[in-house]
């Protein structure tokens, strides 16, 4: 899935300055420069940025990020990296985040930095000169775990990636399904560094993932075992590459809000072919109106789950808290283990078990969800 931004920004962000004088800035983090990542990454946060750099990073830098916003360059000797922020203007209390152009981010770390004010990063601008010298002798701050990572050689890359990952698989853990956790999500992430680091489009691996569901959709609507077992398969395969996107434009930092919208368009796509897919498939094969009032029954309930969503979620703030109900049965809704179910149900040729349970199942989930967010009283309560 390809997600908006994760979470609220902070509003106003402070100013952030990127000092950068040491070449690790330029080694590749999924194919592009950590100092041009780290730019991309701030500018995208909303804040005002200013980049101080040597002359000899600046000449090995293939090129800057066209799609950064509004963000100052400035060639700056190494000697003088320190003394120049003490000319960047503004208040000396003036929150500032000094960040070196050597560090590898998550977006949520970046955000902590940039709200926290009590974050190593994040100081007064009076200060930022004093703290800059020190780490050009002595290095700047860095925790032997977690985000950020320095940079100071390939290895160090290839480590900074890794904790990406991980920072990704954390974030996720707890929206996942069951199966999804535990088998999806390693074989995706075995994708995912792969087409982050060759620049692969998120919104491609979206399409072509949306592509192998329904052809899988269309060798379910044939008739045989084989057709439906493969159509099955395929339809699983699908929402593997559902997750590849979503993490392919966290660990780039390309997600957007197209993307989000365009996932959610193409699953439900694929979901309803699936479901016809199985319908005609059965119907074809031994043909039978239930099968028909069944897919029926079924794609009329699968939009009064979309309403009750709109009802419950999409006029207020979302729940918070794991021990909102409504909530839970959303991310149930979102889940996809259900593919495992096909799959299972296509190896025992009972495909039509599915389609009749999904059908009835449809409705029982819209009653719960709104008899749980009872989103009229909660409208009327304010």
């Amino acid at each position: 899935m390809t997600p908006p931004p994760i979470g609220p920004a902070p509003a106003p962000p402070p100013r952030v300055v990127i000092a950068a004088w040491e070449p690790a800035a330029l080694l590749p983090i999924f194919g592009e420069a950590a100092l041009s990542r780290l730019v991309r990454l701030a500018a995208s946060e909303g804040a005002a940025v200013t980049v101080l750099l040597t002359p000899e990073l600046s000449l090995a830098l293939s090129r800057r990020p066209r799609d950064a916003g509004l963000v100052v360059w400035r060639l700056v000797p190494r000697e003088d990296l320190a003394v120049a922020t003490a000319h960047l203007g503004g208040s000396p209390e003036e929150p500032v985040v000094l960040v070196p152009g050597h560090s590898v981010w998550d977006r949520l770390s970046f955000r902590r930095a940039l709200a926290e004010a009590g974050a190593v990063w994040r100081l007064p601008a009076g200060q930022v000169p004093a703290v800059l010298a020190r780490w050009l002798t002595a290095g700047p701050p860095a925790g032997e775990a977690g985000l950020p990572v320095l940079l100071s050689g390939p290895g160090k890359a290839a480590a900074a990636e890794a904790r990406l990952v991980a920072a990704l698989a954390a974030a996720t853990q707890e929206s996942d399904g069951l199966l999804a956790r535990w088998v999806d999500r390693p074989l995706s992430r075995c994708l995912s560094p792969r087409l982050a680091a060759r620049r692969v489009p998120p919104n491609a691996v979206t399409m072509v993932g949306s592509s192998i569901g329904l052809l899988g959709a269309l060798l379910l609507a044939q008739t045989g075992y084989a057709a439906h077992l493969a159509g099955a398969l395929l339809f699983l395969a699908a929402v593997v590459l559902d997750g590849v996107d979503g993490e392919v434009a966290r660990l780039s930092l390309r997600e957007s809000r197209f993307g989000h919208y365009l996932d959610i368009i193409t699953d439900n796509l694929v979901h309803v072919a699936v479901f016809g897919g199985i319908a005609a498939g059965l119907h074809r094969q031994a043909p039978d109106a239930r099968h028909l009032y069944a897919l029926a029954l079924l794609l009329v309930g699968f939009a009064l789950c979309a309403l009750a969503v709109y009802l419950v979620l999409g006029r207020h703030k979302e729940p918070s808290g794991t021990d909102s109900l409504a909530a839970r049965l959303v991310a149930a809704l979102n889940s996809r283990d259900f593919a495992y179910l096909v799959l299972l149900l296509a190896l025992a040729d009972r495909l039509h078990w599915f389609l009749w349970g999904a059908a009835v199942g449809t409705y029982v989930f819209a009653g719960l969800l709104l008899a749980m967010g009872r989103p009229f009283g909660r409208a009327a309560g304010g």
